[in-house]
């Protein structure tokens, strides 16, 4: 997957056909997923390429920043999951106050007519844009007869009943109900982290752990959690401590990983990335009267977990590679 990341240097290729989609699709969820797939099953239908234009930062940021949300799957995860559902085109760009400036026309002709040349595009039924959001699937639909490109507005997903939008995910992670959320994500919720030296009391009490600063869009509160960790090629199943370790009366929050069933010669070292997925929370963090009980406790959460990740699962999943 070729990615372009100025919207100066979009123009600059010339492609004989594009099918694209457009949108912010923070998380890439089942909804976003649909949209993606229609694009690329066209693009392989007509010998076109498969492309979409998303922002690397929430247009919130821009327009009102107190109300922006944290993002579900930052713009690096989000383009390993983009590059997996087959796109061979992502033009991956920041929103900012002159995009946000521009009229809805404007950013149709001059964008996605002039610059990319679209043939196809497709949209979610919600989707808006423009400056104060006037442009409409209708108005796309309305300029695509004029211009000559063919307009597809993707319905409302829904499942179990449930429309799939990134706000409810993101109100589920906040409040973590992790596994609910993998309902709508179709994968767990992920964070990607380079591993720390931490304060060695894990490996004092017979669990060591990788240790990993949450990054500034964690979502998810204070807990224990059955999960996974991947580090290189590697994949782990792991009991996951996300806190600041009350027991020791610690003040740092970190992301505490402990590997499952882990060789001392496989261990990953300082320095290294590693990619930690959260598929159900077992309890909240709570401060021990003793390392003694919490020696106790952790043993109880780490058979839970076993017990969590023996049920059938994606392990091998998208986010890994």
């Amino acid at each position: 997957m070729e990615i372009i990341r100025d919207l100066a240097h979009v123009g600059e290729k010339s492609f004989a056909q594009v099918a694209a989609a457009i949108g912010t699709f923070d998380g890439v969820h089942a909804g976003h997923q649909r949209i993606i797939g229609k694009v690329v099953e066209r693009a392989r239908r007509t010998k076109a390429t498969a492309a979409a234009l998303t922002f690397v930062n929430h247009p919130l940021d821009v327009l009102q920043p107190d109300r922006a949300p944290k993002l579900i799957t930052p713009s690096p995860l989000k383009e390993r999951l983009l590059r997996t559902l087959g796109l061979d085109l992502l033009i991956a760009i920041p929103f900012t106050a002159s995009l946000a400036e521009m009229g809805a026309e404007a950013f149709v002709g001059e964008i996605l007519w002039e610059k990319l040349r679209v043939d196809f595009l497709c949209i979610g039924f919600d989707f808006r844009f423009g400056r104060g959001r006037a442009g409409t699937p209708d108005l796309l639909a309305e300029m695509g007869k004029t211009l000559g490109f063919e307009v597809e507005v993707v319905p409302a997903i829904a499942v179990e009943g449930t429309v799939v939008k990134s706000a409810l995910i993101r109100d589920l992670l906040q409040q973590g109900k992790v596994s609910e959320a993998v309902r709508y994500l179709t994968r767990p919720y992920a964070i990607v982290g380079e591993i720390v030296p931490g304060a060695g009391r894990g490996k004092g009490l017979g669990f060591a752990t990788a240790n990993v600063p949450p990054p500034s869009d964690f979502l998810i509160p204070d807990g224990v959690y059955a999960g996974q960790a991947f580090v290189g090629e590697r994949g782990y199943n792991a009991a996951i401590n996300v806190g600041v370790a009350p027991t020791f009366g610690g003040r740092d929050r970190r992301v505490e990983v402990h590997l499952l069933d882990l060789q001392d010669d496989r261990a990953p070292g300082y320095g290294g990335s590693v990619l930690v997925t959260f598929w159900e929370r077992i309890r909240e963090e709570v401060r021990f009267t003793s390392p003694e009980e919490l020696k106790a406790q952790v043993a109880l959460d780490i058979r839970r977990a076993r017990d969590i990740l023996s049920q059938p699962a994606p392990a091998d999943w998208a986010l890994q590679g």
